[in-house]
């Protein structure tokens, strides 16, 4: 009766695991499929839809870090553009209220704004927690 049981047992859970399997496969294949068509679909202009913030504070060379050798990125109201980037740093954006979703060539990055004042951004960048943007003064 136990070897019965056991092998019940065993079944179920082999069945579980290759159930649990296929499914982590199919997640897998939806994001990389996603992915796929989000670097297919990248927008050739910058779109803003009800900004959230005042676009003039949003506006400007912004920087993570003062004391680096040079501002991080510049936002305008035709780019999003990387500073030392290799090729062109000039990248199509969408703002959608407090979301902005930059087109790199080969991802998309989405930040949640979370606060803008005529010096300091505060951007939740790809849900990896809030990076402190300064107005870069150079």
């Amino acid at each position: 009766m136990k070897k019965i049981l056991f092998i019940i047992c065993s079944l179920i859970l082999i069945s579980w695991k290759e159930e649990e399997t296929v499914k982590q496969t199919k997640f897998i294949q939806t994001v990389t499929e996603k992915n796929a068509r989000l670097n297919n679909e990248h927008p050739k202009q910058t779109k803003i839809i009800n900004p959230k913030f005042n676009l003039k504070l949003l506006y400007g060379i912004w920087t993570y870090d003062l004391e680096g050798p040079h501002a991080d990125f510049e936002l305008t109201k035709k780019s999003f553009y990387v500073v030392d980037y290799d090729g062109n740093g000039d990248m199509p954006y969408i703002i959608n209220q407090d979301t902005i979703t930059v087109y790199y060539p080969d991802y998309v990055s989405v930040g949640i704004i979370k606060s803008v004042t005529k010096d300091t951004l505060k951007i939740d960048w790809d849900k990896n927690g809030i990076v402190n943007c300064v107005k870069w003064k150079q």
